[in-house]
């Protein structure tokens, strides 16, 4: 019964995720405000760059925002269904939300599997592929800057000025995204394995993040990487205009 409980509670996290990341906050502002679908014009993106390019840099940090709220809201909302929801007489409706021994590892300690992690990854899907507005969505760098920045400050802030430090030099939206989420991944892995490996105490590692609730543990490090990969592969198109010289620069960084 256990293991089918588990099961659901992955499963209901990642449609959670899937149903909230499908809201395609472009398309929709772009339908109503502008009466333009951002997908026909420009990079053919629903994203927030493309919207910003066509309707203004105050619309396209505006659908950025909401779009990186839209992948904290599953989380925190699938936080809270697996810690209050009771399950054979206990808080929590899924066991593997509690506590569980480190995948083989020889570590004589726990930490918590934070299932609902996974809900970053459905909302992920769903931003690129929205079943809301026919499965052509947008390029996953908004969903993949709100699970950062609203976890941990270790992935947000320092990945952040990164961010804006490449762009500044590069001038290149979808170069600096591809490098932040690579910096990311890597700061994210160095931070649970020394932790893993007791350089840093099990008990102190949520001082990365905004309190023990998240606290950014290997499985994080996991959920990043996945986020990280759908990120660069949505980013394809642009890596070969990259390549040939011709990819397309800001200007309204000086």
């Amino acid at each position: 019964m256990e293991i089918l409980i588990n099961i659901l509670a992955v499963i209901g996290c990642l449609v959670i995720g899937y149903l909230l990341g499908s809201i395609p906050t472009a398309v929709w502002i772009g339908k109503i405000f502008y009466h333009q679908d951002p997908r026909n014009y420009g990079s053919h993106n629903a994203g927030g760059t493309n919207a910003g390019r066509l309707w203004g840099k105050k619309v396209g940090f505006l659908i950025i925002i909401i779009d990186m709220f839209k992948t904290v809201l599953p989380m925190w909302l699938c936080w809270a269904l697996l810690t209050f929801i009771p399950y054979n007489g206990q808080h929590g409706l899924c066991p593997m939300a509690t506590e569980y021994n480190n995948l083989g590892f020889n570590f004589d300690y726990v930490i918590p599997y934070p299932v609902y992690w996974i809900s970053t990854i459905g909302c992920m899907i769903g931003h690129c592929w929205p079943v809301f507005a026919n499965f052509k969505g947008g390029k996953g760098a908004s969903v993949f800057m709100g699970l950062t920045v609203c976890s941990t400050w270790l992935s947000g802030f320092i990945p952040g000025l990164m961010y804006f430090g490449i762009l500044k030099w590069k001038k290149y939206v979808s170069l600096t995204a591809i490098l932040t989420c690579l910096n990311c991944t890597i700061l994210s892995w160095t931070w649970a394995i020394l932790v893993m490996c007791k350089v840093i105490p099990a008990d102190l590692q949520w001082i990365s993040a905004y309190g023990p609730t998240l606290a950014p543990t290997w499985f994080y490090a996991m959920v990043i990487t996945i986020s990280s990969i759908f990120v660069v592969a949505r980013h394809h198109e642009n890596i070969q205009r990259l390549r040939n010289g011709n990819e397309r620069k800001i200007t309204w960084m000086k």
